[in-house]
């Protein structure tokens, strides 16, 4: 197979929008040059020229800090609203969230990473965060788990030997054959659980969703307290995210009568 030949501009203007998205503050350009390694020359070019096409801004004058701008929105916000699933599932998991009172995430898989799509967030203060965009270990969490369960054990090894099996917390699982014995769980168990897996503080629980061809193409999860969970409410969780989790995959044209078959 021929090799495709990359235009380094583009690249380093993906690469640079990446970093930004990524990124937890917003950035000088001596550190947007500093982790891509560009010459600061290029950079202040590419900067500039997304600064003016409104695809980043300037967060601080006083520091020339820089962060994603008003187009780099519209572009993402393009993606989702053209996205089949985003627009089956948005008004499912918002009614999910308002039957619950928890956050709800919708996320779908990409490069080995799950990534955020959605979400329908709760009130609380002891709630979850995450951008949408934003991309997370598979095996740690909620909304990951439920994914790649539905997946091979094939595909799942590929993931993992291809990506990295990070630590986030004391609970989670780092080998494989104990990732894979907790996505054979999953299946028989009809959902996933991330119970201090990703963040010490939440529990998590999830379900794939299927499309017309019996492909797995997303997942939903409900996030809560780890403090704020029992027995009854896990149950009564469980339930509408199932319920969920099928009504979702009905509209993507999904035949059958449960998940994770």
């Amino acid at each position: 197979m021929k090799a495709i030949k990359m235009n380094k501009s583009a690249e380093r203007v993906v690469d640079l929008l990446m970093l930004l998205a990524k990124s937890e503050a917003p950035l000088t350009l001596n550190e947007i040059c500093q982790e891509l390694n560009f010459p600061k020359s290029s950079g202040f070019e590419l900067v500039q020229t997304l600064l003016v096409k409104g695809f980043i801004e300037i967060d601080d004058a006083r520091l020339k800090t820089y962060r994603l701008g008003l187009r780099a929105f519209e572009v993402g916000s393009a993606y989702l609203s053209n996205s089949d699933v985003t627009t089956q599932a948005r008004q499912p998991i918002q009614e999910l969230n308002r039957l619950i009172g928890s956050t709800v995430f919708l996320g779908t898989e990409d490069r080995g990473k799950i990534v955020y799509l959605d979400k329908a967030e709760s009130h609380s203060i002891m709630r979850p965060t995450a951008k949408l965009g934003s991309r997370r270990y598979m095996h740690t969490t909620g909304l990951g788990k439920a994914l790649l369960a539905a997946f091979s054990d094939e595909k799942i090894k590929f993931i993992l030997e291809n990506g990295e099996i990070a630590r986030k917390t004391e609970y989670s699982k780092v080998t494989i054959p104990d990732i894979l014995e907790d996505m054979r769980d999953i299946r028989v168990r009809g959902y996933s659980i991330d119970d201090r897996e990703d963040n010490i503080e939440m529990y998590c629980l999830g379900s794939a969703i299927f499309d017309q061809w019996n492909q797995p193409v997303a997942s939903i999860s409900v996030a809560s307290s780890f403090n704020g969970m029992n027995e009854e409410r896990k149950k009564m969780i469980v339930e509408l995210l199932q319920k969920t989790a099928l009504e979702i995959s009905k509209k993507l044209g999904y035949k059958g009568d449960r998940l994770y078959i």
